[in-house]
């Protein structure tokens, strides 16, 4: 069953689970119990990006202990410096620990350096496919 959730926001955000939200044409989900798992879909705009904070603040709540990101770039399109910005202090948040960035579409790994050269996250890296992120998170 999906249900809108109310946030503030300019994109249309819907919750389709107790732990998954739709943010646009994103989807974000809980899974592992400490990995947020985010399939990031076409430009992330400001808004974008800020619909994506408000849902992962959410979702933080539902976390005890240090949280993880998995963010699928294969259908990504570019970034604005705004929607960069939310990213890098999702990243630098206390509770979190790993960030592991994916995707075999050119943009992704572009958008991946983007990132990561602007943070001061060292546990952050980019991997080819889900799995090899997944791992990594897991060592």
């Amino acid at each position: 069953m999906q249900t809108q959730f109310s946030l503030k926001s300019e994109i249309e955000i819907i919750q389709a689970g107790e732990k998954e939200f739709k943010i646009g044409l994103n989807r974000t989900e809980l899974i592992h119990g400490n990995i947020i798992y985010v399939i990031a879909m076409g430009p992330q705009t400001s808004q974008t990006a800020q619909a994506q904070f408000e849902v992962n603040k959410v979702l933080l709540q539902q976390v005890h202990g240090p949280i993880n990101y998995l963010i699928d770039l294969n259908d990504c399109g570019k970034s604005s410096p705004e929607a960069r910005k939310v990213w890098k202090e999702l990243s630098e948040d206390e509770k979190a620990y790993k960030v592991a960035l994916f995707g075999m579409h050119p943009v992704a790994k572009v958008l991946a350096s983007f990132v990561m050269n602007l943070t001061l996250n060292h546990k952050m890296q980019f991997f080819k496919t889900k799995e090899e992120g997944l791992k990594w998170i897991r060592k």
